[in-house]
């Protein structure tokens, strides 16, 4: 499905709290209610059962680093932010919306 904006690979440079980051984001696009998605692709395997276990567990790992690209975005783009991990061997996902500091100030 094409979305608007899509682009893979998408390599961001912004001010963090730790300073200057330079980050490369897997994919971003916006969806039909205009919401500006981050996504990272995690591509290892999972050996052994509870696959959710897993998934909550890689989502809790990953969670500070999406949530810094999405403020990394949100200097960029004001609209409205979710961040996902996708795990193609899984066919597993996990969403949420980040804690971004400056939310609702606009």
């Amino acid at each position: 499905e094409a979305r608007d904006e899509a682009q893979s690979e998408v390599p961001l440079t912004g001010m963090t709290d730790e300073g200057i980051a330079n980050i490369i984001m897997d994919r971003t696009f916006v969806d039909e209610h205009d919401v500006r998605w981050i996504v990272d692709y995690k591509t290892g395997g999972h050996q052994g059962g509870d696959i959710e276990a897993f998934l909550d567990r890689e989502q809790e790992r990953y969670r500070e680093q999406l949530e810094r690209y999405a403020a990394l975005m949100r200097a960029l783009d004001n609209r409205p932010i979710r961040v996902g991990l996708y795990f193609p061997l899984l066919n597993g996902w996990r969403e949420w919306t980040p804690s971004l500091k400056d939310e609702g100030n606009g």
